[in-house]
């Protein structure tokens, strides 16, 4: 892998957080750059994510609520496509892997817009409402199981959640045969 570290970009809690710290411990067992891009909830994870950085932007959840509340969520979200697109401009990073929940929208937008590879990680059967919105505008989706209702994407890999603890070694994509090289 060439060029800036890998930019992993989660939700805010476990059940996005988890994933994307298997990952990082495997890419630093290989000597790749991590860094991580969420909302401010993960602050209370960073003594143990291993990561080099740890970046926080502007998220919210447009869902629920008054009207008023959902425009502003809206609204905080494409603060944070701002300062998502300022950050990558500044890390250049290789790849954005994105691993779930409305903290992971502005990196993955920005990335797209800027035509950095991006890659989504849905761990459900059933994709959660930001990874449907992104899916089709990520490079490649990583699942845990085959996704019937996943929009088009370039390329479905259908993996296993990542795991704490565990050396994952990805081996092959089903559907090409072609080995998945992160």
């Amino acid at each position: 892998m060439s060029g800036g570290p890998v930019l992993l970009a989660a939700g805010g809690t476990g059940g996005h957080l988890f994933p994307a710290e298997a990952l990082a411990h495997v890419l630093e067992q290989r000597g790749v750059a991590v860094e991580l891009v969420t909302d401010e909830r993960a602050l209370r994870y960073g003594d143990s994510f291993p990561a080099r950085a740890m970046h926080t932007i502007r998220s919210a959840t447009p869902r629920g609520g008054s009207i008023f509340s959902r425009v502003a969520a809206v609204a905080r979200l494409g603060l944070g496509v701002a300062e998502a697109l300022m950050l990558l401009l500044r890390l250049r990073p290789s790849v954005v892997i994105g691993f779930g929940g409305y903290p992971t929208v502005p990196p993955l937008v920005a990335a797209s817009l800027l035509r950095i590879p991006t890659v989504l990680h849905e761990a459900n059967g059933v994709m959660g409402k930001a990874n449907r919105f992104l899916a089709g505008r990520v490079d490649a989706i990583a699942a845990g199981f085959p996704l019937p209702d996943a929009p088009p994407a370039k390329d479905i890999l259908e993996l296993f959640a990542p795991l704490r603890g565990l050396n994952l070694d990805f081996g092959r994509n089903p559907s090409t045969g072609r080995p998945v090289d992160l």
